[in-house]
């Protein structure tokens, strides 16, 4: 079975994921190198959940919807981590939560 172009993207992207959530939770001293994976974490969150919205058929608006509402946790994971100055526990894990809906969404339907 061949493996079309966004399948493989999407791939590719999920693993970055892993790798990028990997060292955003590894305890480092500088608090810089977190807050740059939280947002190369959330970057990439928002960009399956835009493959997984686009890649849907334009008849199946409910999915469409349901897949956009993905960034969510994102959402929520921003506000927090603006309100407590920088990402704790809890936003790191809705912005792991926003790509993994991605990736199920796009996986599944």
């Amino acid at each position: 079975m061949a493996l079309s172009v966004m399948l493989i993207l999407e791939i590719v992207i999920v693993f970055s994921f892993v790798i990028t959530s990997l060292f955003m939770f590894i305890p480092k001293k500088n608090e810089t190198v977190h807050k740059i994976f939280f947002a190369l974490a959330i970057m990439l969150g928002v960009l399956v959940t835009v493959i997984d919205a686009t890649a849907l058929p334009s008849n199946l608006v409910n999915h469409i919807i349901i897949a956009w509402l993905g960034l969510v946790p994102s959402a929520l994971a921003v506000i927090i981590t603006m309100a407590k100055g920088k990402p704790n526990v809890f936003a790191k894990l809705l912005v792991m939560l926003t790509t993994i809906l991605g990736a199920i969404g796009y996986f599944l339907l």
